[in-house]
């Protein structure tokens, strides 16, 4: 079986994580599969990026170009795909051509913000006229591809609900598979109780319109307030305007001694930090599969994150959640888990949960849906 994996606008982030570490493990599965990934033009000389039994295919994308992307699509993927004569198409990219195909799709939906009422509010509220017209068309794009694809995979059953109320495909449609941490590595050590010192607590996080920053203000100067001693550890790139604003609220509020924020880091400056954190804070609005919230469970490290639907599912409770724009209720939790005892019970017991989430478990269950639906189209 011939499959051309699409990930063609797959720069950073999550997304980023889910190519190398599922495609990672597919192209190693079965040797009865020839691999095809479609990438950007970026990641020409970066040999780490997917193993060697992929063939890829680099192509340069113009940033900002909508008529170009539109173009690549609709003329050139479908090109590739008869050129490798693949037998089966898998985006990784919420989108799929509007042209004719001729063969079944896989689409794996990434992005939660394109079936989110939180995040089209903040669309409205933070993007410009231009952004929100360009933001109306991918949405609508990528609803037209969840109709058009034969299946569609999704990491949570709390995005398959919300794309089925949004668009009305069936959820026989929607396979959940759930994936696996992202850049931590999983330990079998609980991390030590903080004793004599600060807290460190850390959001892990680029800026969003959906990632709830605003939050964490209201929260600093509640523990402030009750001579809490902590710092927050946040990873924001202090040249953008908007990570700017951001840093700056902090400030106002009279909290910014408390910030410490280490700017955008690489995987293994992301690693070094969670082994530096007491407490990890997850407060966003908006998650398709929050990897940083999984990260720090396969940590082991105590958290507390917004009562998302998503959220919930991956904790497997609502102990560890709290109100998503109550700064008192978080700063509440918090002091409930620098309690010795329940600070350990939080931690043995996420652990353990993050145990449920594996790659390899993921890419089989990948693998067995691509040879399920070529199946079903003979």
């Amino acid at each position: 079986m011939i499959v051309l994996v699409n990930a063609i606008s797959i720069k950073e982030g999550g997304s980023l994580v889910v190519l190398r570490e599922l495609l990672g493990r597919l192209a190693v599965l079965d040797d009865g599969i020839e691999w095809h990934v479609t990438v950007d033009s970026i990641f020409r000389g970066e040999p780490e990026l997917l193993p060697s039994q992929v063939i890829t295919h680099f192509y340069s994308i113009p940033q900002h170009s909508s008529l170009y992307i539109i173009f690549w699509y609709n003329l050139i993927l479908p090109r590739l795909l008869r050129k490798t004569k693949a037998e089966m198409l898998f985006s990784m990219t919420n989108y799929l051509p509007d042209a004719p195909l001729h063969c079944p799709t896989l689409l794996l939906e990434q992005h939660a913000g394109y079936f989110s009422e939180e995040f089209d509010a903040g669309v409205k509220k933070t993007f410009s006229l231009i952004g929100r017209l360009a933001w109306w068309v991918k949405k609508h794009w990528v609803i037209r591809s969840l109709r058009k694809s034969t299946r569609v995979t999704v990491q949570t059953q709390a995005l398959a609900d919300a794309i089925v109320a949004k668009t009305g495909i069936s959820d026989m449609k929607i396979r959940v598979i759930s994936h696996g941490p992202g850049l931590a590595y999983s330990t079998d050590e609980l991390p030590t109780y903080p004793v004599g010192r600060n807290w460190n607590l850390g959001y892990v996080s680029k800026i969003g319109v959906q990632k709830n920053f605003e939050v964490l203000v209201g929260t600093l100067v509640a523990l402030a307030a009750t001579g809490e001693d902590v710092q927050l550890h946040l990873t924001l790139n202090p040249e953008r305007p908007d990570c700017r604003k951001i840093l700056e609220l902090f400030e106002s509020a009279g909290v910014g001694s408390f910030i410490v924020n280490h700017g955008e880091l690489n995987a293994f400056d992301v690693r070094k930090l969670y082994s530096q954190l007491d407490l990890f804070l997850f407060p966003s609005l908006c998650e398709s599969f929050g990897f940083p919230l999984l990260e720090a469970m396969a940590q082991g490290i105590p958290l507390i994150a917004s009562d998302i639907d998503s959220n919930i599912e991956i904790l497997g409770s609502q102990k560890y959640a709290f109100l998503a724009h109550d700064s008192e209720d978080l700063a509440s939790k918090i002091r409930l888990l620098m309690n010795e005892a329940s600070y350990l019970t939080a931690s043995t017991y996420l652990l353990e949960r993050a145990g449920h989430f594996s790659w390899d478990q993921a890419a089989n269950q990948i693998k067995g849906l691509l040879v399920e639906i070529v199946e079903e189209v003979k």
